[in-house]
């Protein structure tokens, strides 16, 4: 320590004052820079980079994305050549047997427009067919019509920059030469191991070992390979009505399907307008609009909105008590609401949007939420409640020129109908099971929801919702969207919330426990780890809570608006991890 003596002559004064300031100067230099390696510090599961990235829940799967846009691509490119590896190593979630919704964005025009590829219900379906619960859940009759190859084609030739073939090489590479099995996909098999082996042995059984593959052993899929070769060579039309769709259909006849070569051949993608929220910050976000969540989470958006929320209103216990409160309260209208949603082909939603979207809407309900309590579910005015999907993928991609692209992608619950084609080895979705069959209840005993009910051609409720958020000047700020079925709306805002509110780092947004509020059940959902103190201070204001495995999992992309950098953050849920440049 140098004390100053006044009796010092003044050459030794000068030269402790040089040794304080050089003190002063180097600490502050250390602290700086701490901070800024902590906040840029690249986590297993968070990375930055300069140009692009891509958050996939697979680290492969984010590496062919990454290759795809040094290979000149842009995001649309990306994001397919992404999805198509997905479906092969997260086939329990996803698959070309399945559907998609996707958000695009356009730096250069502003422009942000929504494919709709899901799937859609058999011309030969009618609600009596299902009057047992296993008809719609499981197996043939579960099968929709699948979306995804002719969304893809789709989204390539209106948006896309690569030759068709060329995204689909790494995938077709996978499935010939072979990859090792990720952990998300050996935990699925562990834990539908006695339908896998009943249903879908040919696909995953390991000759070698004499059981399942398991994590890090090599699979191969050599009929799902000769099937990309073929659309890849031919395009989606072949799927639909040319020579591969003749296969597809032996197959799903011989599951006993009654999709038809008609239903192939009249399926189509639908191009819409996104929902846009308008946030008092000047960030804008875009999302999807019905028969997906998009127009749900708009107003929890609003409704939070509203609060002008600062990472202050998160600095204490009683700030967080009260902040997540109020997030499960918004929670809490805007699912009351949610199957009201449907398909807006068959059903005029436009009024619903509307009101769900509207700010004076949120309002009202934002001044009904009491800081001090909770309510009876009925205080809410809950609609009827549907099922819920769980085998969801999405991803996130960012390319060099500022576009991104928002998917979510599923074959419905794990591992879709448990049913894949002999000829193809296409695993098909099980998306009937997403609509609603009169004098039939869900799995919490609710009475189903009439907007929902099933029809031909009808597309289901979807809880979907890719989001990309752009500031004020039109630049992309966040592009993010989760899997998990009815827990993807709360997870993108809980997710959301912490980044563009209450000052937290992406990968500490995405990776840190998280609250679930559906309404029906009326319980708060937390995960392990969760602030005990806060669960307390929600019981006292009237909360139920219950633990819950996992909620929801969140791919991300963050530009920073001063320097421009990205990090990138595939959730530490899935054990994934980006990839960009």
């Amino acid at each position: 320590m140098c004390y100053v003596n006044m009796n010092f002559n003044r050459k030794k004064i000068q030269v402790c004052v040089s040794v304080l300031i050089f003190v002063c100067v180097t600490l502050t230099l250390a602290v700086t820079l701490t901070l800024l390696l902590t906040q840029h510090d690249p986590t297993p599961n968070s990375m930055g980079y300069k140009k692009a990235a891509v958050a996939a829940d697979t680290q492969i799967c984010s590496t062919v994305g990454k290759e795809i846009l040094l290979q000149g691509g842009n995001a649309v490119d990306a994001a397919i050549a992404t999805l198509l590896c997905t479906g092969l190593a997260s086939p329990q979630s996803m698959g070309i047997g399945g559907g998609f919704f996707m958000t695009i964005y356009n730096k250069s025009s502003g422009i942000a427009t929504v494919i709709d590829a899901r799937e859609t219900a058999p011309t030969l379906t009618s609600i009596e067919m299902f009057t047992e619960k296993s008809t719609f859940k499981r197996g043939p009759l579960s099968i929709a019509v699948p979306g995804e190859i002719q969304g893809y084609w789709y989204a390539h030739q209106n948006y896309g920059k690569l030759p068709w073939a060329e995204v689909f090489r790494p995938a077709i590479r996978m499935a010939e030469n072979g990859f090792l099995v990720p952990p998300n996909l050996h935990k699925a098999m562990v834990g539908s191991r006695q339908d896998v082996l009943k249903h879908l042995k040919d696909l995953f059984w390991n000759s070698a070992t004499g059981d399942l593959y398991k994590e890090g052993e090599i699979i191969k899929y050599p009929k799902i390979g000769e099937t990309l070769k073929v659309i890849a060579r031919e395009g989606a039309p072949t799927f639909y009505h040319g020579t591969l769709s003749d296969l597809i259909i032996q197959d799903l006849k011989e599951l006993g399907s009654v999709i038809t070569h008609e239903d192939l051949r009249n399926y189509t993608v639908l191009e819409k307008k996104p929902v846009v929220i308008n946030l008092s910050n000047g960030m804008t976000v875009l999302t999807s609009p019905a028969p997906t969540c998009g127009p749900m989470m708009a107003l929890i958006f609003n409704i939070l909105d509203g609060y002008k929320f600062t990472p202050k209103h998160v600095a204490t216990l009683e700030g967080r008590v009260q902040t997540y409160h109020r997030i499960i309260e918004a929670f809490k209208f805007a699912y009351a609401k949610r199957t009201g949603l449907a398909d807006d082909v068959f059903v005029d939603v436009r009024q619903l949007v509307e009101t769900l979207t509207s700010r004076d809407y949120a309002d009202s309900l934002r001044g009904r939420i009491n800081d001090s309590r909770t309510y009876d579910y009925t205080y809410y005015g809950p609609a009827f409640e549907s099922g819920s999907a769980n085998g969801t993928s999405h991803l996130s991609v960012l390319d060099k020129d500022g576009n991104a692209v928002s998917a979510t992608s599923t074959i419905n619950t794990r591992f879709g109908s448990y049913r894949a084609g002999k000829r193809t080895g296409i695993i098909f979705n099980n998306e009937i099971d997403d609509f609603s069959f009169p004098n039939t209840t869900n799995e919490w005993r609710i009475a189903p929801s009439p907007a929902n009910y099933i029809a031909p051609g009808k597309r289901p409720l979807s809880s979907m919702c890719p989001v990309v958020i752009t500031d004020r000047h039109g630049s992309v700020s966040k592009v993010i969207g989760a899997a998990g079925g009815s827990l993807i709306p709360s997870a993108i805002v809980w997710v959301t919330s912490h980044l563009l509110w209450f000052g937290e780092s992406l990968h500490q947004a995405v990776s840190q426990p998280r609250l679930h509020h559906q309404l029906i059940p009326h319980l708060v959902a937390y995960e392990r780890g969760f602030d005990e103190d806060v669960l307390q201070g929600l019981i006292t204001l009237g909360h139920n809570v219950t633990e819950f495995p996992i909620i929801s999992a969140v791919q991300a992309i963050d530009v920073n608006s001063r320097d421009g950098a990205i990090v990138a953050e595939s959730d530490v849920r899935r054990k994934g991890k980006p990839d960009g440049y």
